[in-house]
């Protein structure tokens, strides 16, 4: 898996949430084989215009950081991956390609 590119997507305020919240500064990250958009929520009166974005990468680090420790079980070794791959357990079948006609 090569590395994700990682960029600010947008700042917003937004109403205030539960926790008074009210600013959503979305990060979009694109890899290979997966992209998706995570938001950050701030509280603008914490925090200056230039201090925001150090501060929302400091908290997507801080996400990212308990998601890794929390799904750190779920590793597989080279040999649990390469005994799952052995079991087919899905029948065969034949794949046809449907082709969109253009009009």
């Amino acid at each position: 898996m090569g590395n994700f590119k990682i960029r600010v997507a947008r700042i917003e305020m937004i109403s205030p949430n539960e926790r008074g919240k009210d600013i959503r500064l979305t990060f979009q990250f694109e890899g290979d084989q997966t992209s998706f958009a995570l938001p950050i929520f701030l509280n603008s009166c914490e925090f200056d215009d230039i201090e925001i974005v150090k501060i929302a990468r400091s908290k997507l680090y801080d996400v990212f950081w308990q998601l890794c420790g929390q799904c750190e079980d779920w590793q597989l070794s080279d040999d649990e991956r390469r005994e799952l791959a052995k079991i087919n357990v899905r029948p065969a079948r034949q794949c046809r390609l449907v082709r969109e006609s253009k009009s």
